[in-house]
């Protein structure tokens, strides 16, 4: 089973923004310690908590102070960007950490409508749809597109970045699998189990060969206390809209930004996040009886939690030889 870290490169408890930032370079030099497969960094705008605006620098810069690990986007918001120049971005990083270079894209807007409208507000109105830019991107990356003679990303395309599409329904998992890329589910959004096993089931019948990874939260703690105060931490809101996409955000503040400036109506509920929560075993033994048809090829294991240590911890608990040596004790 392999291991992955998504960090989204919160702001920590008692750190400032800049060492908050040095902590994401610092796990991602231990998580390459302790073999875990890739380290990917996501997109957000307008956010109280999280620091990470521009994936792309974060990628360059974590590729420079690694070695082994793929660095990854997890992901770009390809409705802020142009699909070629994202093109070119991830080719060039690709060219400085050859063959270790993830580029992972979404769909969502990743921060408030203030932030959306700053962020588009030059792109003109009749913008393609978020499949036909991401069809873009892949033709730009691998050098198909109908141009490709007189337009290129780089004057090398034989090595492009690793592709993968981020998503949270089986629709993506049927659009990810029909584009022949691979996979990224967001179980820590939906924390839907039914949907988890229709998700890998659609993207399976159309890939075999793709690369599935599911996305979930996970934290290592035998503490009572410490349980009950993650919980606390993850408490947010459900912003339900009217074409039934879902959306969670995690202040009142920002939910008042949607109602604001949405222009749509809103459902708001508040929710509680699901988490894999636990001791080493405990923990481990749940990642084994979600894949116990072996159909997933990896978990990306998102820390839901502001405190350095216990993220720590958890990384350094769920390091991929303590997951191999269970699996050869038995538990699968």
């Amino acid at each position: 089973m392999e291991l992955s870290i998504l960090n989204q490169s919160p702001v920590l408890k008692n750190h400032s923004v800049e060492q908050s930032l040095k902590n994401t370079i610092d796990l991602a030099l231990e998580a390459e310690h302790l073999g875990y497969k890739r380290y990917f960094v996501s997109e957000h705008h307008n956010m109280d908590k999280l620091i990470g605006t521009s994936p792309e620098v974060l990628v360059s810069h974590l590729a420079a102070h690694t070695n082994t690990i793929h660095i990854g986007a997890g992901g770009i918001m390809l409705s802020h960007h142009n699909p070629f120049h994202v093109a070119e971005q991830f080719q060039l990083i690709n060219h400085l950490a050859p063959g270790r270079i993830d580029l992972g894209v979404g769909k969502a807007p990743g921060g408030t409508p203030t932030a959306t409208h700053a962020l588009q507000s030059e792109l003109r109105k009749d913008i393609d749809s978020f499949n036909t830019r991401f069809t873009s991107l892949k033709n730009y990356l691998n050098n198909t597109h109908e141009d490709h003679h007189s337009l290129k990303v780089s004057p090398d395309t034989s090595s492009p970045p690793e592709l993968f599409l981020l998503g949270g329904s089986v629709e993506s998992a049927e659009f990810a699998a029909s584009e022949g890329v691979n996979y990224i589910f967001a179980h820590f959004i939906n924390n839907d189990i039914k949907l988890l096993k229709q998700v890998v089931d659609a993207y399976r019948n159309q890939s075999e060969n793709g690369t599935l990874i599911v996305a979930l939260s996970a934290i290592v703690t035998e503490d009572d206390e410490t349980k009950q105060r993650i919980k606390k931490e993850n408490q947010y809101y459900q912003l339900s809209f009217e074409n039934g996409r879902k959306l969670r955000v995690l202040t009142q503040k920002q939910v008042d930004n949607f109602l604001e400036n949405s222009g749509e109506d809103i459902q708001v509920k508040r929710r509680q996040a699901k988490i894999i929560l636990g001791s080493q075993q405990e923990v481990i033994e749940t990642l084994s009886e979600l894949n116990n048809d072996k159909q997933i090829d990896e978990f990306m294991l998102h820390l839901p939690t502001t405190d350095a240590e216990i993220r720590l911890n958890t990384v350094q608990s769920l390091a991929p030889a303590h997951i191999n040596n269970y699996q050869k004790a038995g538990v699968q």
